[in-house]
């Protein structure tokens, strides 16, 4: 921790924020590019955007370990250098099993990248913009697509796919270079791999490490399901793409807010008022006349958007050194995937057996289970 947070460095890590959310951006907003360029069927093509989530799923906890291992920079330098490789690599048109290869050797760098740069943002911050520095950086994925979705028309115009591709892998390895010249090294740990098993049982028994993910998992559960399934049924007057475009964004509000308010509520308890707030928009939202929804709606996205800023802020608030910060941030990160890959099945099935009330009853007991969760665990929680 730094007197005086090294703004210059900040904003570099969030620079490295965005180049990682390009690497979901760079293929979900380009998807019909991508079926031109590879003759698959529809499934077999969302293969290669599951592969990214998969590895968060599956390695987000190691992830965390080795950030804590081997140091944040080290390993926030590699996983440029990879990323910026396998997209200059897959920018050639590889043949479309080695594609998919490459998107799970990518899945590995984008999980050590969101693992490692917020621990390094904590590292060159005062503890006094701790919160602000946070909610920055849980907007980078929010930011990242927005900003990809803007230049893509001009890009996919004049450089089609493959340079779109060819293009990010640049910019990742400039990133490394920049990040290898602007951020010192720090000291490395000496923890000892005890096994799969026991890693995970000892991360998941620490309430300081998980309860940052725990918060954030409930709220990945709903986010992107109601991203996908909700503007139909919300936009009223509006038109549904104009809805469905600004939901996301309207939610970086209620992110940057929470830097904010995690400055004068503890976060875990921020998170809780997200969540029981989000409950009261819902219910709103089902006796609300078609008029007034989208703006319900925006309100209520907000107030969602408040609950993974505060999640991350909950880091270094219960996680003062670099080793525990690292393995919250693969908490954060394994719990965050596998919400974001639970939450549409579960919410498509919610709407198949109930429609649009049955979207907001599942989202209302998902976010009452996120209160009591994190309730029950802050009481847990080991005062540092």
């Amino acid at each position: 921790m730094d007197d005086e947070t090294q703004w210059g460095q900040v904003w570099l890590l969030f620079g490295v924020g965005l180049a990682a959310a390009a690497q979901f951006a760079k293929l979900s907003l380009t998807f019909a590019a991508l079926a031109a360029l590879y003759d698959r069927s529809a499934p077999m093509l969302a293969l290669s955007l599951t592969a990214v989530s998969g590895a968060g799923i599956v390695l987000g906890a190691l992830a965390g370990f080795g950030v804590a291992r081997y140091g944040p920079r080290k390993v926030l330098i590699g996983a440029l250098i990879l990323g910026g490789i396998l997209s200059l690599v897959q920018s050639l048109v590889l043949p479309f099993p080695l594609f998919i290869v490459s998107r799970i050797l990518e899945g590995m760098a984008h999980l050590s990248i969101v693992v490692a740069a917020p621990v390094l943002m904590i590292r060159v911050s005062a503890r006094k913009d701790y919160p602000m520095v946070m909610a920055l950086w849980a907007g980078y994925f929010g930011v990242g697509f927005a900003m990809v979705g803007a230049a893509l028309p001009l890009l996919l115009d004049r450089i089609g796919l493959q340079g779109i591709w060819a293009l990010h892998g640049v910019l990742m390895l400039a990133l490394a270079g920049a990040v290898a010249s602007r951020l010192s090294s720090g000291p490395r740990g000496r923890e000892v791999w005890p096994g799969f098993l026991t890693y995970h049982r000892r991360l998941y028994s620490h309430p300081n490490r998980v309860a940052p993910g725990l918060g954030f998992f409930a709220h990945t559960l709903v986010f992107m399901a109601f991203l996908t399934f909700l503007p139909p049924f919300i936009a009223g007057p509006l038109p549904v793409a104009l809805v469905a475009g600004l939901l996301p964004l309207i939610a970086l509000v209620g992110i940057f807010l929470s830097g904010i308010l995690a400055a004068r509520i503890p976060p875990v308890r921020l998170m809780m008022l997200s969540y029981a707030m989000t409950v009261g928009m819902l219910a709103l939202l089902a006796l609300a006349p078609a008029t007034f929804a989208p703006w319900l709606a925006f309100l209520a996205f907000i107030i969602i958007g408040i609950a993974p800023g505060a999640a991350f802020a909950a880091i270094p608030a219960l996680n003062h050194d670099a080793t525990g910060q690292a393995e919250a941030n693969g908490a954060v990160a394994q719990l965050g995937n596998l919400g974001t890959g639970l939450g549409s099945p579960l919410f498509a099935l919610a709407l198949g057996a109930g429609g649009f009330p049955g979207l907001l009853v599942l989202a209302a007991l998902i976010s009452i289970a996120g209160i009591v969760a994190l309730g029950w665990i802050s009481h847990r929680i080991v005062r540092q």
